[in-house]
């Protein structure tokens, strides 16, 4: 009898809270969690110079053929919080995929929502360069910067190199206030939600939970990551949003001399992360 019940309860939950019937086709309930009103530019004046500090002491080869920038504004305030090199220009690798899912949903480009998801949860390159071939390439970061308002960045110089466009910290994080602040609805659920399930392997097997993820376990995050080398360096970047006491921004730009472990460059922008568990 009591089994009975419990199934009965469970079923009626499981009606109740995620689904609901439309002209035959299944609707699953996505609350707008990332929703804030930090649009436009965050204030300066507060950063936490000490924070600063402890995170780029994580980063063992600071100074011996690493840099680093980092951008961490409070949604809630809409202020910025930490701040190291935030205007300096970074090869983007894969976060530039923001740019081009936020240029094709907003241009309705008919991209599938399959594909917008896919590249940004696991991080899909295929669809990244077919979108990106789809877009004008270089126009999306064109057409994305001018309208977001980033100073700080600019399309690579080879036209099919969208892993080489620039962008700068502070610009990264202009981004993610555009998302939850001046983006529709639907296209914040959407892109946010995907960046909210991103496994812990890409497609191609680069583990990608290094940096927020695993830095900041009991908070939830919306990530888009990348990575990548070249003859001049190793580049890794954690980028997304974290909640906690206080919705924030993060962004850890980093690139490494070119025979750089990536066991060790994951590591240490972990570590780098975790020091931002007493502000976040």
């Amino acid at each position: 009898m009591i089994v009975n019940v419990r199934r009965g309860v469970w079923i009626a939950l499981g009606l109740v809270a995620v689904l609901c019937v439309v002209g035959g086709a299944v609707v699953v309930a996505n609350s707008d969690r990332w929703r804030s009103s930090c649009g436009g530019s965050a204030s300066r004046g507060s950063a936490q110079e000490g924070v600063a500090r402890s995170i780029r002491e994580k980063l063992p080869s600071f100074g011996e053929g690493t840099s680093v920038a980092i951008e961490v504004v409070d949604l809630d305030s809409c202020a910025e919080v930490v701040a190291l090199d935030a205007d300096s220009g970074f090869p983007t690798a894969s976060v530039v995929k923001l740019l081009i899912a936020i240029d094709a949903v907003e241009r309705s480009s008919g991209t599938a929502v399959g594909d917008l998801q896919r590249m940004l949860s696991a991080s899909d390159d295929q669809v990244a360069s077919r979108l990106w071939t789809a877009g004008g390439g270089p126009d999306i970061v064109r057409r994305t910067a001018a309208k977001l308002g980033l100073a700080d960045t600019a399309p690579p110089e080879s036209p099919g190199q969208w892993g080489n466009t620039r962008m700068s910290a502070r610009d990264i994080a202009r981004v993610y206030q555009y998302l939850t602040a001046e983006a529709d609805a639907d296209t914040r659920k959407l892109l946010l939600g995907a960046m909210g399930d991103a496994p812990d392997a890409a497609v191609d097997g680069f583990p990608q939970h290094f940096g927020i993820p695993d830095g900041l376990p009991d908070h939830n995050w919306a990530i888009k990551q990348g990575w990548g080398s070249t003859d001049a360096n190793t580049v890794l970047h954690t980028t997304g949003l974290v909640s906690g006491e206080r919705d924030l921004v993060v962004v850890l730009l980093s690139t490494w001399p070119p025979d750089t472990d990536w066991t060790v460059a994951r590591a240490s922008l972990t570590a780098a992360a975790h020091s931002l568990d007493r502000i976040a």
